[in-house]
């Protein structure tokens, strides 16, 4: 297993920070060519200069936006050639009771943890085709059991896990493996 990411190209959202950027440093651990989108551009440019020698493309998107993600995909194929493995990452929680809670919330969370993993997805799809490659959503329990405080959240993973799934069936005879991971 240790080898299977040499010179394999590994797309990340939202690495910059916590499980993003663990996963980008493991990935250029194990000798594989990572880009990596965030919307923090400091943060980037930190784990930029710290892997200064290293296969790493770091691209400042916002993945609730479309034409952010059209950037980092194109960007990631035209410097490495093509996409392995998306690892669907970005994401956002919320805190708040539904009688509390303002409602552009559910929106923002919607449009970041379902729709940055949509795009990002249907953009990067050709090349992961061609290469028979790996498409993983980064999801969470709460995709499984609504939670208290966090109804958008769990809305959103719900989403995120019952369109892998589907597309999971829709992929198989191209050799695409779809999974996702609930930390």
């Amino acid at each position: 297993m240790s080898d299977y990411f040499k010179n394999k190209v590994v797309a990340i959202t939202g690495g910059s920070s916590g499980i993003g950027k663990a996963l980008v440093e493991q990935c250029l651990a194990l000798g594989a060519k990572v880009a990596t989108c965030a919307r923090n551009q400091d943060k980037l440019y930190d784990l930029q200069i710290q892997h200064s020698s290293s296969p790493l493309h770091c691209v400042v998107a916002d993945v609730s936006n479309y034409n952010d993600c059209k950037l980092f995909i194109e960007s990631t194929i035209q410097q490495f050639g093509g996409i392995d493995v998306l690892i669907n990452n970005a994401g956002i929680s919320m805190r708040s009771l539904l009688k509390d809670a303002d409602p552009g919330v559910f929106r923002k969370i919607m449009d970041i943890n379902f729709f940055g993993t949509v795009h990002c997805t249907k953009l990067a799809l050709q090349s992961i085709i061609e290469r028979k490659g790996t498409i993983v959503g980064v999801s969470s329990i709460a995709g499984y059991r609504g939670l208290p405080g966090r109804s958008g959240y769990s809305a959103s993973k719900f989403a995120v896990n019952g369109w892998l799934e589907a597309i999971r069936t829709e992929l198989m005879d191209d050799g695409v493996n779809v999974m996702w991971v609930c930390p």
